[in-house]
């Protein structure tokens, strides 16, 4: 499957890879990544403090909400955040937004998640892209947890994850 993320293994962590196309302007996916209203659309309730330094915030009604700082801050193009949460403790996320003629390229990173949980996390970010993109478009997402129990099988599959960590 083409559109599945991938992933280098570093001892007993592991750097996710994601790319994305979203046929709507930087801008407004910028907003979706960015607003805490727009990010309840997609990924739950947020606080963003807007600058290099800020606290960033977000799945915050979820069973493992995610808390970090704003490295990097760069509208529409670049943003960097360094979070913890028990799956994916002191690790790094970065959002690359690139024009493209009809809409906008999302390159997504996460450094230094640990390869235990990674059968947890990788289809988890594949079902919130995928929510990304339907709440880019107005429409209401589907439920997450089936479409992540979804996901993971193909993940588990794909990539032979079945001896990690399977439940949140």
């Amino acid at each position: 499957m083409r559109d599945l993320g991938t992933y280098e293994r570093h001892g007993d962590h592991i750097d996710v890879r994601f790319e994305r196309h979203y046929p709507r302007p930087p801008e407004k996916v910028w907003r979706a990544l960015t607003d805490p209203e727009r990010l309840a659309d997609w990924m739950g309730l947020s606080h963003v403090e807007p600058h290099v330094g800020g606290r960033f915030e977000t799945m915050l009604d979820g069973i493992k909400p995610m808390r970090g700082e704003v490295l990097v801050w760069d509208p529409p193009k670049a943003l960097e955040l360094h979070w913890s949460n028990e799956h994916a403790p002191d690790s790094t996320v970065r959002y690359e937004l690139t024009p493209e003629a009809d809409g906008t390229r999302l390159i997504f990173t996460h450094r230094h998640m640990p390869h235990a949980t990674c059968a947890l996390m990788l289809p988890g970010w594949h079902v919130f892209f995928a929510r990304l993109g339907q709440a880019l478009e107005d429409e209401e997402p589907p439920d997450w947890v089936t479409r992540w129990r979804q996901m993971q099988t193909v993940y588990i599959e794909h990539y032979g994850l079945g001896h990690l960590q399977l439940d949140p």
